[in-house]
């Protein structure tokens, strides 16, 4: 699962691999399921960093 550590850059790359990987098409439903929630929790993360970055970016432009 997506770890609260990884990097947004790391979480887009194992992003990227899952969907190579159901874009196969040879993962069996249940793996495929399991990939896809590793996937939604990725995302997540993503948004709530890049949301963190924004909120940090916004407050240095009121701070000049």
């Amino acid at each position: 699962m997506a770890s609260e550590k990884q990097s947004v850059e790391q979480s887009l790359k194992r992003l990227e691999k899952i969907i190579e990987e159901l874009n196969a098409r040879d993962v069996d439903v249940e793996e495929g399921v399991k990939k896809f929630k590793e996937g939604v929790e990725l995302v997540k993360l993503c948004r709530e960093r890049l949301g963190e970055a924004e909120n940090e970016f916004k407050k240095l432009q009121t701070s000049i």
